[in-house]
């Protein structure tokens, strides 16, 4: 208690004194300032407790190895308070107090201990799950979708000044798309007028639009997939049979022709060297042939007119990407968008949009004040899981084995991994940012990386949030109800896993057949991909979009065959099989719990007990406090109430079921069996035993609080009893006896 003590007292002049320095310094932070120092403080608090303090205790360590203490010898204390009757009293009766709440069953230190741990484990995962829960609300910008939506219908549709991407079918239509879209939509011709989109005024190009077209080599054969050149051209993909000079230099008119040769640093390898799965085909991204568009309206129109006369997009391109960024300034979102067009063989093109939203300038002290304090809590809380986890790991190494203790090391390792790219992806954005100030006219600043980095960042979180809740299952165990769904699932993986293999391969079946007859004619199974996900949709009822006529393109009677088929077979039976054997097993799990469950507490028990005095301040503090009502009557008419209502309860019961109201369970045959019988008994007999045992405790505090009565009202100010001299001499020795043994 002194060492908690001081502890508080210790926090209250810390948070005193930053108060006072905050308040009367003269300085009045800005919010972003101040965040900052919060920021500097907590990075300050995460080294003194991850590296100084394990420096810290190595060295005490190695001190008291080496040069161990002389200790003093022991001297009692001649101020120590020496406690009378009345304390010994006050102490018995709080003892007895507590032993009424406490039974047999509080006596088993082994469960104790296990429901210690689940409390212990309860806290902090609980803690650490809504945290997260909160802290991704807190962090959650709901505008980022909206923005997306609204750059996607811009872009894709036809307006006054613009001409939409829905409406682009052949390759000769690109270049007026891209003048009327993207040239006269976001460029001026003055290069120092911060110019806008011609759609929304706070909208701005980042940087200029780049283009990159990957050119097929015309040599695909099979089902591979297609190559595409990588060959250096001049002019009109011409090859160069001459050497010309100076073809480094002046990009402008030498660079459309070469290939992409820049493979880029680390995050590049990472983050850009996959590839794009489009309508037709899968398409590399650190490929092709690239050139730029200008800041200058007329300059980006004279490089579209020089493409456009040495036909750089001809009957051999296979894609055509647009990659671009957008920044909304009101909002503080950056749009990173890619348009790919894709040159189908059937004489028109595919276009898509994505359209990537994310908040880049984000930083810690930028956070809302509720998103600060969350974080504030998560780090306290991350470090609380440290200790929980480490430290256990340090004195029993063998506990690694464990898979549950390998869940947390990789909860640890997954908060490390995001909290790191966080801070890989800030320094990321200020380097671009630095490289924006200072770009030319025709510079393209990717901010794919960063945006990306965000995208990945949100699915380690996801997974997160996933270990965070299966351990909290784990946790949760204590409960029933999670005790009966583990056991189920235990029991009835074998039989579900086979029954889930039949329903694959029926559905690959029908996945196959529909593709088969109905693919080139619906673009629900135009692939068999495509078909298994349209078959697995209807048959779980997830989507009604498939109609039994587009079933109906290899004859009426074979499509209602298959549609009757998928419908009946998959959708009903099959899935009512899988129910069924997990109703099953979820019954038979629930009669095992219940033949093997044991005389025990339950854990709301025990929290009943071990938090009896939290629960009693808890109810003062609210008022919800039992209290003790007359109602006019005596305590012993009261008491004889309460007996005549619980007799005419049982004379109730025995009337309605026609029979002794003492009824053991029975089986299926309704004989009571031996064992039954004895079970019954000795439940019987425990009750009994618990029943004279809380008696004897109530007589044991009525006795201690009528001496403590007694010794208040006729004893000296310490609650001594003097009524003679020859009681003097006994006084001594029954100073430390109860009243009931003297």
């Amino acid at each position: 208690m002194a060492s908690n003590a001081i502890y508080i007292v210790t926090l209250c002049l810390i948070g005193a004194c930053f108060v006072i320095i905050w308040k009367f310094s003269g300085l009045k932070h800005e919010d972003r300032k101040f965040k900052a120092i919060l920021v500097s403080f907590m990075v300050v608090m995460i080294f003194q407790f991850l590296v100084f303090d394990p420096i810290r205790f190595l060295i005490q360590a190695v001190d008291t190895a080496c040069w161990p203490k002389m200790y003093r010898p022991y001297v009692p204390d001649g101020k120590a308070k020496r406690h009378n009757r009345m304390d010994y009293l006050n102490l018995r009766l709080r003892s007895l107090r507590s032993q009424l709440m406490i039974t047999a069953g509080h006596r088993n230190e082994e469960l104790n201990l296990k429901y210690r741990t689940i409390v212990r484990e309860l806290w902090v995962y609980g803690k650490l799950f809504l945290i997260h829960l909160f802290l991704n609300l807190a962090l959650v910008n709901r505008l980022l979708y909206y923005n997306g939506e609204s750059i996607t219908n811009l872009m894709m549709y036809n307006h006054t000044n613009s001409i939409g991407l829905s409406h682009v079918l052949f390759l000769h239509q690109l270049y007026p798309f891209i003048e009327q879209t993207l040239i006269n939509g976001f460029s001026s011709n003055d290069p120092h007028l911060v110019t806008h989109w011609n759609h929304v005024n706070s909208t701005k190009l980042l940087g200029v639009v780049r283009m990159r077209l990957l050119r097929d080599t015309g040599e695909q054969y099979g089902l591979k997939d297609p190559e595409y050149t990588e060959k250096q051209y001049t002019d009109g993909w011409s090859l160069p049979h001459i050497r010309e000079p100076y073809t480094d230099k002046y990009w402008s008119i030498f660079l459309p022709w070469l290939p992409m040769t820049q493979i880029g640093g680390f995050w590049e390898r990472c983050f850009l060297s996959v590839r794009q799965y489009g309508y037709y085909s899968s398409y590399p991204e650190l490929k092709g042939y690239v050139t730029t568009l200008r800041k200058k309206r007329d300059d980006s129109l004279k490089v579209l007119t020089y493409l456009h006369k040495n036909n750089w997009i001809d009957d051999r391109t296979a894609a055509v990407f647009l990659d671009f960024t957008l920044y909304n300034v009101d909002a503080n979102m950056f749009s990173v968008c890619s348009i790919r067009c894709e040159n189908l063989p059937f004489g028109i093109i595919r276009s898509s949009l994505n359209v990537n939203s994310v908040s880049l300038t984000e930083t810690v002290e930028t956070l809302p004040w509720v998103g600060m304090i969350c974080l504030l809590i998560y780090v306290l809380i991350w470090l609380e899981l440290g200790i929980t986890v480490i430290v256990p790991l340090w004195f029993e190494p063998k506990l690694l084995k464990r898979f549950w203790v390998k869940i947390d090391l990789l909860i640890l390792a997954l908060s490390i991994t995001v909290v790191t790219l966080m801070v890989l992806r800030e320094g990321i954005v200020s380097k671009l940012l630095a490289v924006l100030e200072v770009a030319s006219t025709h510079d393209f600043i990717d901010f794919r990386i960063p945006a990306r980095l965000t995208e990945f960042t949100v699915m380690l979180m996801g997974f997160l949030v996933c270990l965070v809740t299966l351990r909290l299952w784990k946790v949760m165990q204590f409960a029933s109800i999670f005790q009966i769904f583990t056991m189920t699932l235990a029991l009835a993986w074998k039989a579900l896993f086979s029954t889930a293999c039949v329903i694959c391969i029926f559905m690959m079946a029908f996945g196959i057949a529909t593709v088969s007859i109905n693919g080139n004619n619906n673009e629900h199974f135009r692939s068999l991909l495509h078909g298994m996900a349209t078959v697995m949709c209807f048959s779980f009822g997830f989507t009604s979009h498939v109609e039994p006529k587009e079933l109906f393109h290899g004859g009426i009677f074979m499509g209602l065959l298959i549609y009757g088929i998928m419908a009946f077979t998959v959708s009903i039976l099959l899935t009512n099989v899988f129910v069924s054997i997990l109703n099953n097993y979820f019954t038979a799990a629930k009669a095992i719990r219940d033949r093997n469950r044991t005389e025990q507490i339950t854990f709301w028990e025990f929290l009943r007990v071990e938090y009896a005095d939290i629960i009693r301040v808890t109810r003062e503090a609210f008022g919800c406090e039992k209290k003790y009502r007359r109602k006019k009557r005596t305590v012993a008419e009261n008491i004889q109430r309460k007996l005549d209502l619980q007799a005419a309860a049982v004379a109730s019961v025995r009337t309605k079921r026609g029979r002794s109201y003492r009824i053991p369970s029975k089986g299926r045959t309704g004989n009571v069996t031996d064992d039954e019988e004895e079970e019954y008994e000795r439940k019987a007999q425990a009750q009994q035993k618990a029943r004279i045992a809380r008696t004897y405790t109530i007589a044991a505090i009525l006795q201690t609080q009528m001496e403590i009565a007694e010794r208040k009202l006729f004893g000296d100010k310490e609650g001594n009893l003097r009524s003679g001299s020859e009681d003097e001499d006994d006084a001594g020795q029954e100073q430390n006896l109860p009243r009931q043994y003297v």
